[in-house]
């Protein structure tokens, strides 16, 4: 099996963490298991770390594509493609981010060549963000994996196979090392460490409020806090945040919390130095308003630490009943008020009074009954020891997850619609535009090619009847005659003209395609995406001439008809019209025997300008608009006459089903 993993690898984000455990997971199973898995990863870095382990270091040499050239050579081959980021991150990444050291940037390139595509992810609220389901309209993975089972159940709500594989759980260090100049003998008190970067969501703001209000007044407990900064939160707004809820802390008589019981720990620290801080902890807590899996929180517990967290989320998949203190609260509107974290989400609001009572359990055991707080530890660390948290059990859930993708059982005929499919596939993965022509060649060799284009006959059968009709059949459909017959559609062709304004709040298409996908053909006179939003997909892209630099050798004017087809030349001709430039063409080259339009009208004698061009929708406003010449309707459908003189030469009839139509009377006129 192929896999290429794309992950902030090189990151010191929590997503970076996350990666490189299932990297270390990956490795595992792949010494295990010997010449099975056939591992690549590539790292797009958004805020770059030096802080790695040795073994980590050793890793990304072992599998990170060295240069371009191995990237080029992987496109070639079937593969997985697993992008491990937040979704919108695929569509800036490229763009904003360094690429695994020594290539360019390929993280797109990756995906749109691999066999299949996995998003891989945690989140925090019980409703996907509007932002990543449309990441996923877009990308179209063929499956997520998540972390927790919390997640699967949030994530299966969008329809896409969701499974779930748990980050590896282990001892970060086998060495422990004092943190020089603490200025307190923690065997004198009971410490509560919490571990994490400080944002609003990780919920600092309710375990510092229950710590002050229930340990205020005693001088035999402590919390550690270690934690660094966020975009949100510097460490100046830390301490302040702190000493806002300690001074807004008010007990009887007008008494104030103590100054000396919260100690704060920024920034890195060696693993050595973290496993020392557990040894000298005697419980860890966090009060987090949501969790996708809870790195600090696992790492607490193998470390023998009981942990006061919160009663839901991603966390209690590997926390033992009888290991934690769960917090009580409510599921309640998220606000954050940053991206992606919407109002309509819901997270989880830990009650501050349950905290304290929480708090306040783990302490009487540390007082009374030590051996018990330490038994809760014990019983933590054993039950993740003996679930599949381990590196290799990881990996072997990772793979198993992938193969369900390789062993998948399609039921898939040869009929056009099931041929479609393969072929765009197959246009995809072809590098050039000759190599997609080549490919294409006689695909569709004697069958009968609909052409739907946008003229007020499109309009005249009813639409179930002639979407019965168009179902089996192959189906070229021309610009927004595509909205009317997404399904249908084999073929969709367009260009600037009447390009219809972008859909979606965060990738803008023209034409938005979610789960059809038909073969979209786009031609221009000026080059790729100068005229639309570059995420506007498209497997075949046409230059056509600019109509002031070809000295009026306009295709229905010349008639050279034979001269343009695409065995001989990917250079179009200028028509004008889509019809003349590419569509026409593109059925000659599938080898159809037959041709049937509808909704190719050319009516108006008159025509000087686009206004006087009917379509059969309302002309609305359009993100570019197209424009007639005075002569174009007359001499385009003119030509018609020895547009089915050559067809006839290729042994394909040129019929139409639309009674209002002006093309040529030698186009035979059927109804359907």
């Amino acid at each position: 099996m192929k896999v290429v993993y794309c992950a902030q690898f090189r990151d010191q984000t929590g997503y970076g963490v996350a990666a490189r455990g299932y990297l270390k997971a990956l490795d595992a199973f792949a010494k295990k298991k010997l010449n099975f898995l056939d591992l690549k990863i590539y790292s797009t870095v958004a805020s770059k770390s030096d802080k790695f382990s040795q073994e980590e270091l050793s890793l990304l040499q072992k599998y990170e594509f060295k240069n371009d050239h191995e990237i080029e050579q992987t496109l070639k081959e079937d593969y997985i493609f697993i992008w491990h980021l937040p979704p919108p991150m695929m569509v800036f990444a490229d763009d904003k981010f360094e690429p695994s050291p020594g290539c360019s940037a390929s993280m797109q390139k990756l995906l749109k060549h691999s066999s299949y595509n996995v998003s891989l992810l945690a989140w925090e609220t019980d409703k996907v963000p509007a932002e990543w389901e449309e990441n996923f309209d877009y990308f179209k993975p063929d499956m997520i994996l998540v972390p927790s089972q919390w997640n699967k159940d949030v994530f299966s709500k969008t329809g896409i196979p969701c499974k779930v594989v748990p980050h590896v759980i282990q001892n970060i260090s086998e060495s422990s090392v004092p943190i020089p100049n603490i200025p307190f003998d923690l065997n004198e008190k009971f410490v509560i460490l919490s571990s994490s970067q400080w944002t609003h969501r990780k919920g600092f703001d309710i375990l510092l409020k229950a710590f002050f209000s229930e340990f205020g007044l005693r001088d035999d407990v402590l919390l550690l806090l270690k934690t660094y900064g966020s975009f949100t939160h510097d460490m100046q707004r830390i301490k302040a945040e702190i000493q806002h809820y300690k001074s807004t802390t008010l007990f009887k008589f007008n008494e104030r919390p103590k100054d000396n019981n919260i100690l704060i720990l920024p920034g890195f620290l060696s693993s050595s130095n973290v496993a020392w801080l557990y040894q000298n902890s005697d419980v860890f807590a966090l009060t987090s308003r949501g969790e996708g899996f809870g790195l600090p929180i696992s790492e607490a517990l193998i470390n023998k630490k009981p942990v006061i967290v919160p009663r839901e989320g991603g966390h209690v998949d590997f926390i033992h009943p009888d290991a934690g203190f769960f917090v009580d609260g409510h599921w309640d509107c998220c606000f954050l008020g940053i991206p992606p974290y919407e109002t309509n989400g819901n997270y989880f609001e830990c009650h501050i009074k349950d905290t304290r009572e929480q708090l306040r359990e783990a302490y009487t055991l540390w007082k009374n009954s030590p051996k018990e707080l330490e038994k809760k530890g014990e019983i933590g660390y054993k039950y993740i020891s003996e679930n599949d948290y381990n590196p290799y059990s990881v990996g072997k859930k990772f793979i198993e997850s992938l193969e369900l993708l390789k062993n998948k059982t399609t039921v898939e005929n040869n009929n056009i619609k099931s041929k479609r499919k393969r072929i765009k596939k197959e246009l995809i993965n072809s590098p050039k535009l000759e190599n997609k022509i080549e490919y294409l060649k006689d695909s569709f060799k004697g069958k009968t090619c609909f052409v739907l284009a946008t003229g007020p006959s499109l309009l005249e059968y009813d639409h179930k009847y002639l979407k019965n009709i168009l179902k089996d059949n192959l189906v070229f459909s021309i610009k927004g005659a595509y909205e009317l017959f997404p399904e249908e559609t084999d073929f969709h062709f367009f260009n600037a003209a009447n390009l219809p304004m972008p859909k979606g709040t965060f990738i803008q298409e023209h034409f938005q395609y979610k789960d059809k996908e038909p073969i979209v053909i786009a031609s221009d006179n000026y080059p790729l995406h100068s005229r639309w939003s570059k995420f506007q997909k498209h497997d075949l892209f046409f230059q056509v001439p600019i109509r002031t630099q070809i000295d009026d050798q306009f295709l229905v004017k010349t008639l050279e008809f034979e001269a343009h087809t695409l065995d001989k030349t990917v250079e179009r001709p200028c028509g004008p019209g889509i019809m003349y430039e590419t569509v026409m063409y593109m059925a000659e080259h599938l080898g159809v025997s037959k041709i049937v339009t509808l909704g190719w009208d050319l009516n108006n004698d008159a025509s000087e300008k686009e206004s006087d061009h009917v379509h059969y929708y309302k002309e609305d406003e359009f993100f570019i608009k197209g424009d007639v010449l005075p002569w174009e309707i007359k001499a385009t459908r003119e030509a018609t006459s020895q547009l089915v003189d050559w067809l006839k030469t290729k042994n394909i009839t040129l019929q139409t089903a639309s009674k209002n139509s002006r093309i040529n009377d030698k186009i035979e006129r059927i109804i359907l």
